[in-house]
This record gives structure tokens, sequence and C-alpha cells, in this order.
């Protein structure tokens, strides 16, 4: 295989936690913004109504609701967490991502290999760079995890592979 980019890093918590944050509870932060301030407003207006079994319901609602957002993101990375050492027998390997005619994904006895054309989006936050190829998975890379080729020239790879940026 020709290996165009190499990018090696051990995972760290910042990077999960920017992950888990910014895409995979990013629908739960923008629904809960909608629905919080609806619950929110029909709680008062129940309640200067006078109708205090709705009140409690809408309360209820609120509470449930803003619990969810915030007990997701921290069960999420927690998860991941427990997922990675299951998947690797409790031992801390460096993750090796190749970029030739395919992707390959190894880490420790866990390996994967995609196509370009499965890489539905990407994001590029501020301790990572994602390639998302399902809705709720991705590759993350380390910008600054590069053996083989650079990062600013990694994004115009990926960009004209991909075909979806």
């Amino acid at each position: 295989m020709n290996i165009q980019f190499e990018n090696r890093y051990y995972s760290d918590k910042l990077m999960i936690s920017e992950y888990v944050h910014k895409i995979l509870c990013k629908r739960i932060y923008i629904m809960g913004a909608v629905v919080a301030p609806i619950a929110l407003i029909m709680t008062g207006i129940t309640l200067i109504g006078q109708d205090y079994i709705l009140t409690a319901v809408f309360g209820v609602c609120l509470f449930i609701l803003i619990f969810t957002i915030l007990i997701t993101p921290p069960m999420t990375i927690r998860q991941m967490q427990e997922y990675d050492r299951k998947l690797n027998n409790g031992k801390k390997n460096e993750a090796i991502i190749q970029f030739g005619e395919k992707i390959s994904i190894s880490q420790g006895t866990f390996f994967l290999t995609i196509e370009y054309s499965q890489i539905l989006k990407t994001y590029e936050l501020r301790n990572s760079f994602v390639l998302m190829f399902t809705k709720n998975s991705g590759i993350i890379i380390d910008p600054n995890g590069f053996t083989i080729g650079d990062f600013s020239d990694f994004k115009e790879f990926i960009s004209r592979k991909c075909n979806v940026l």
C-alpha cells in the first residue's frame, strides 16, 4: 500500500471530550436550546394561571431535559474510555492512521479499513481533526501527529479524496 499520510498519537481525555461535546452531543445541545425555553415558558404560564398540575408536569420535563443535557456528555466520554480499555486489554495503545488507497486505522488489536467515499463529513476542532464515516462514528486525527506528510497538505488531500466537504 502506498502511504501518502500517516498519523500517530495516543488519545487523551481532551481530544475525546472535544469530540463528544462538539460532534456527538451537538444535536442534544441544539434540541435542548429549542425545547428548554418552551418548557420554561409553559411552566411560567401554567404557574401564573395557577394550574399546578401542569406546572409540575412542565417543571419535571424541564428538569429531565436539563439533567439529560448535563449528564449525557460525561457518560459518553466514560463509555468511550471504557470501550477503549476493553478493546485494548487495559493498555494505552498508539493510534496509527494511514492514508493511501484506503484509510487504515489500527490501535492495539483493533483494525479497520474504510474507503474515502465513506467519509460523510469532516470537523476541524481545536485539538483534533475528525473524519466522520457514520452519523456517530469518526476517525480522530491529531494535527501534530503526522509522521508522513503534514497537516496542511493532508487537509487538501482529504478534501480532494472525499468530495463531501
